[in-house]
């Protein structure tokens, strides 16, 4: 199991334990019983984004800013090579595919977003979602195909026995409206919801609600598509109390994904991503109480995960795939509120607060030319609702970007203390092949009962990695 927390940075962790226990709270993933950090940055940028770090961490090779599982020889946006199939690399979910594992997906953000989409898809560009960015682009939808047609058409995206997120948008034409009552975005006449349905054997399920979703009987199913929002899922915090009740829960989504999995015909095991794109999404609009929120929602996903399975022969790992620009300044007394009054500045004697943002929104609403920087604890009071609260950053943007810091990675089970210490984030997608044997790495060893060749074998690859 590959949990991803996106744009979950430490700052990040250590924000949301003050905000959910306290300073000294512990959450799930930080139970796994190793611990490492992964360095981020992509072949041709200092800081990754999603897209480059996950073809990292997915494929085990490094690529290009906003590609998506190409060969680093592929620049962002190139039409031609895009399509060379020499230029296209292999993900964990094929060689699980090929040794007979089950395949499935699980996320927050849109399913053809590029946090995941290196699982399943080779593109050009990560913003390829949908057949219509493809030609705005200037590419041949012929030869390029869209992330969200690789999903439902592609080798590996077909073979997916669980697919839960949202993203409905991609799936649909303009000449249909959803369910939400926006239009469609592809431009083909697509509606590649129903072509999964049509292009599936057994009992195929295709649902959009929360109620549908624990209805299920997954017992009875062999194939299961889940899309619950034509963009996006909601924050955590905005779901419930007459907001968003058709969402589900992360961690409903991972209990049903996992009984879909581990069904007793599903004999050589499974390969689950589950990414939650939200907390990044809540950095880049400079919410940090939704983002907090969202890593207490992933923490509880963890937890059902790790309880569903089998510690001793289950790799489970916990990790953030890019950074944030969230930093936590000054001297915050201890059981205060987060986003409080940390001290003050010694050249204009006003407070400042204790997080902030590198880039972001929000800058003019703490700074005004005529009157320089403002009180910011009477601009936090202007804002009632505690979860919509800002903080300062430091320059303006209409949205965040993401941080390179290292990336922060819990594991635990088979081979987990490969993935200690530093490495590169590639390296990941490789220590993934060895713990479950899914390529001939191992030479079909088991990964529980290993010779002691094989062991001095990944001890040497720990040691130079």
């Amino acid at each position: 199991m590959i949990f991803i927390g996106a744009g979950m940075s430490q700052a990040t962790i250590t924000a949301a334990r003050t905000v959910n226990g306290g300073e000294n709270a512990t959450f799930s993933f930080e139970k796994l019983k190793w611990s490492g950090n992964a360095r981020t940055y992509c072949v041709d940028s200092r800081v990754p984004d999603e897209a480059c770090a996950s073809t990292a961490f997915l494929t085990g090779v490094k690529g290009n800013l906003g590609t998506v599982a190409v060969h680093p020889t592929v620049n962002r946006g190139d039409c031609v090579t895009t399509g060379d199939k020499t230029k296209q690399l292999e993900s964990v979910a094929k060689w699980a595919l090929d040794s007979g594992k089950v395949v499935g997906l699980v996320t927050t953000a849109r399913v053809t977003a590029g946090s995941n989409a290196a699982l399943y898809a080779n593109s050009g560009d990560k913003d390829w979602e949908n057949d219509a960015a493809v030609s705005q682009a200037g590419c041949n939808t012929n030869e390029v195909k869209d992330i969200a047609y690789q999903l439902i058409h592609g080798e590996i995206g077909k073979q997916f026995k669980v697919i839960l997120g949202g993203g409905r948008k991609n799936f649909i034409p303009t000449t249909e409206t959803d369910k939400s009552g926006a239009a469609g975005l592809r431009t083909d006449g697509k509606n590649l919801i129903e072509e999964w349905k049509q292009s599936k054997t057994g009992n195929p399920v295709y649902i959009t609600t929360l109620a549908e979703l624990g209805a299920l009987n997954t017992t009875n199913i062999d194939y299961l598509l889940g899309l619950f929002d034509y963009d996006r899922l909601p924050y955590a915090a905005d779901i419930g109390e007459g907001r968003n009740e058709d969402t589900p829960p992360l961690v409903r989504m991972v209990h049903y994904s996992l009984e879909m999995l581990q069904k007793k015909e599903h004999t050589e095991g499974f390969l689950l991503l589950v990414v939650d794109g939200n907390i990044q999404e809540a950095h880049r609009k400079n919410k940090p109480y939704k983002a907090f929120e969202q890593v207490r929602h992933y923490s509880t996903a963890i937890n059902m995960g790790v309880m569903m399975v089998s510690e001793t022969n289950t790799l489970v790992l916990s990790m953030n795939d890019v950074g944030s620009t969230l930093s936590l300044p000054g001297y915050p007394a201890r059981g205060t509120e987060i986003l409080t009054a940390a001290g003050t500045s010694d050249i204009d004697s006003k407070p400042y607060l204790s997080l902030s943002y590198a880039v972001g929104p929000s800058y003019d609403s703490y700074y005004q030319p005529a009157e320089g920087r403002l009180n910011p604890l009477t601009v936090l009071q202007g804002t009632a609702e505690q979860k919509e609260q800002t903080c300062s950053a430091a320059v303006p943007m209409s949205a965040g970007v993401t941080g390179g810091e290292d990336a922060s990675v819990y594991a635990s089970g088979p081979w987990a203390f490969m993935l200690s210490g530093g490495y590169e984030q590639n390296f990941i997608a490789h220590a993934i092949t060895f713990a479950s044997c899914i390529t001939d790495v191992c030479d079909g060893v088991s990964s529980v009962v290993v010779s002691t060749s094989v062991l001095l074998f990944a001890i040497i690859v720990k040691i130079l990695a």
